[in-house]
């Protein structure tokens, strides 16, 4: 039996087997990170967009809503309601956010009577105007009066005002003269005695004319003093009855002197009467 010869055989290298792929999604197949925060951009964007758009119509309504309404408060003697809207009328013809409030306040107290006005805005269409009106407490050469703290004021006519005591002065003097107006009418109102005229001389010195017509002379030093002697004088038995008094010159150191009128014969006292209150 022949031998059959062994199978030659040659060392086989084994490569190792390429390892299946595990099947996973592709990238293309699955939502990338970078794509959600595109995602979340596009809406906030738009959301923005959309809040934007609401508050630009919300402006665009601001902006164009019209006054419909002015309201008027305050205690109007001598001014009326329709002249303030009258005045303020081409100011608040437009939009509400568009009216110059400084300008319309600027207007008001160019009037005469108005002292100070305040003026706001009321939301939605509204406008609203406070009004201080002046006091007037006398008057100031022919046409012309004075409030409280002594600043001048011009109405159109001063007619109804003439019942006011006049009060005169040289120019720019008239916070003075009211300053002393008020002391001595504080001193003479107790006794139930009014001033009917105030003067300041140009040379300082002070007259004026009670209620009854009797005048008095103040002169120019220690005028608040000499005005309490003469209370005290008014005061007195003397100073009781002035029906025949023309004036009281309080231009004295100690005393005053009372001129009195001449009598239906001709006679005047005046000399005599000065004697017996003159010190």
């Amino acid at each position: 039996m022949d031998k059959v010869p062994p199978l030659l055989t040659r060392p086989v290298t084994l490569r190792p087997q390429a390892p299946r792929a595990i099947e996973r999604l592709a990238p293309a197949e699955r939502p990338s990170a970078s794509a959600g925060r595109v995602l979340v951009l596009l809406f906030s964007v738009a959301v923005i967009g959309a809040a934007g758009y609401g508050v630009q119509l919300a402006v665009d309504k601001i902006n164009s809503q019209q006054v419909e309404l002015v309201h008027i408060e305050g205690n109007l003697t001598f001014v009326s309601e329709e002249q303030i809207k009258q005045t303020v009328g081409a100011e608040v013809s437009t939009s509400l956010i568009a009216v110059d409030l400084g300008l319309v306040k600027q207007k008001l107290e160019a009037l005469p009577w108005i002292r100070e006005a305040e003026i706001h805005r009321e939301w939605p269409n509204a406008i609203s105007i406070f009004v201080e009106e002046e006091i007037a407490i006398a008057r100031w050469g022919q046409d012309q009066l004075l409030n409280q703290p002594g600043q001048v004021f011009r109405p159109d006519s001063i007619d109804d005002q003439l019942q006011l005591p006049l009060l005169a002065g040289p120019e720019h003097s008239e916070a003075k003269v009211m300053r002393q107006y008020q002391e001595f009418n504080q001193l003479l109102y107790p006794l139930g005695v009014r001033i009917r005229d105030l003067t300041l001389n140009d040379n300082g010195s002070y007259e004026l004319t009670l209620i009854n017509g009797v005048l008095v002379k103040l002169g120019r030093e220690d005028v608040l003093e000499r005005l309490r002697r003469l209370v005290v004088f008014l005061e007195s038995e003397h100073g009781s009855n002035l029906q025949d008094v023309e004036s009281i010159d309080l231009r004295y150191r100690n005393g005053l002197a009372v001129q009195r009128r001449p009598n239906i014969t001709g006679d005047n006292p005046g000399t005599k009467a000065a004697a017996l209150v003159a010190r």
